[in-house]
C-alpha cells in the first residue's frame, strides 16, 4: 500500500464515513480556460454536475473537451462520496479521456479532509494509457498507480490559492492554482500553472461558472463538488506525452527515421521512414 492510500484509510478512521450531508442541493459548474499547453495553443472546457444519492452519499458526473494544436480531446468521470462539511470528503472516482491516438482511464480513491482555512487532498488509484501504436521508444501501453497530495489555502472565503504533486505513469507534476469568486453570483476567475518531468508545463487562465445555490467559494468546495477527475487524467496524458515527445525527438534523430513526434503524443509520420524497429522501451 503506498503512502497516499495509507493516508486516505487513515481519514476514513476519523469518522468520515459517518458524514452527513454529502453535497448540500443539485449544482454544476462549467469552466473555460486557455492558454499554453506544452509550447501549443490549448482550450478547454469542463463542466460537473452533482446531487445527493443514497443517504448521506453524493454522485457527481464530469465532462472534458479540450483542443491542443488542432487534436480534440474527450472525457468523462463520475464520483460517489460521503461528506461531512465540517470534517472532509471520502469517495471513490474514475473516469477517461481518449483522443484518436491514445486513450486513457483512472480508478481510485480521493479524501479531502478540511481544517479551518486549509483543506488537505488526497488521491490514490490505478491508470492506464494506451497508444493506438506501438513505438520503440517507449511502452505504448502501461497500467500504474497513481498518487496526489494537495493544499488549499483560502486567503478569505472568495479567494483560494491550492498547490498539489502529483505522480502519473512515472512522471511527477507540480500544479498551483488562485481562484476568486467574483461580485456576480456563481462567476469565479482562475489561473493555472503546472510543470513537470520531462519539460511538461502548462500555463492558462480561465472563467468558471457555478450553479446551484449562492455560497461562498469556500462553500462550494466543501458542500458542492470535487474537482473534475477527466481534468486530472488530460493532465496525466500531457505528462506522459511529455516523455513520448522527449524520446520519440532523440530515437528519430538517432535513427534518421525522418518520424517525428509532436506535443501530446501525437504521431505525424513522414515518407522518409526506411525501417521499423521493435526494441523495447527504455526501462529508465
Amino acid at each position: 500500500m503506498n503512502k497516499v492510500s495509507l493516508l486516505i484509510v487513515l481519514l476514513m478512521s476519523t469518522g468520515l464515513v459517518q458524514a452527513n450531508e454529502a453535497v448540500s442541493d443539485l449544482n454544476g459548474k462549467l469552466s473555460y480556460s486557455t492558454g499554453s499547453m506544452e509550447s501549443d495553443e490549448g482550450h478547454n472546457v469542463a463542466g460537473s454536475f452533482s446531487g445527493p444519492a443514497l443517504e448521506n452519499w453524493g454522485f457527481q458526473a464530469d465532462g472534458l473537451y479540450a483542443n491542443v494544436s488542432d487534436r480534440d480531446f474527450s472525457g468523462a468521470g463520475a464520483h460517489l462520496f460521503r461528506r461531512d462539511p465540517d470534517l472532509g470528503l471520502l469517495g471513490l472516482t474514475g473516469g477517461f479521456v481518449r483522443t484518436s491516438v491514445v486513450d486513457s482511464g483512472w480508478a481510485g480513491l480521493e479524501a479531502e479532509r478540511y481544517m479551518g482555512k486549509l483543506t488537505l487532498t488526497l488521491g490514490a488509484g490505478v491508470a492506464t494509457i494506451d497508444y493506438d501504436d506501438s513505438a520503440p521508444f517507449i511502452d505504448a501501453s502501461v497500467t500504474d498507480f497513481y498518487a496526489s497530495m494537495g493544499l488549499r489555502y483560502y486567503l478569505w472565503d472568495d479567494l483560494m490559492l491550492s498547490s498539489s504533486y502529483s505522480h502519473i505513469f512515472d512522471n511527477g507534476l507540480v500544479q498551483a492554482e488562485l481562484e476568486y469568486q467574483t461580485s456576480i453570483d456563481g462567476l469565479a476567475l482562475f489561473a493555472e500553472l503546472a510543470a513537470g518531468e520531462h519539460d511538461y508545463d502548462h500555463a492558462l487562465l480561465g472563467l468558471r461558472f457555478y450553479f446551484g445555490k449562492a455560497k461562498s467559494l469556500k462553500g462550494r468546495h466543501r458542500r458542492d463538488d470535487p474537482p473534475n477527475i477527466a481534468s486530472q487524467i488530460f493532465r496525466g496524458i500531457g505528462t506522459y506525452g511529455a516523455e513520448y515527445n522527449q524520446r520519440g525527438r532523440a530515437h528519430a534523430a538517432t535513427h534518421n527515421s525522418g518520424q517525428t513526434y509532436t506535443n501530446y503524443g501525437a504521431v505525424s509520420v513522414s515518407a522518409r521512414i526506411t525501417e521499423v524497429e521493435t526494441i523495447p522501451a527504455d526501462p529508465d
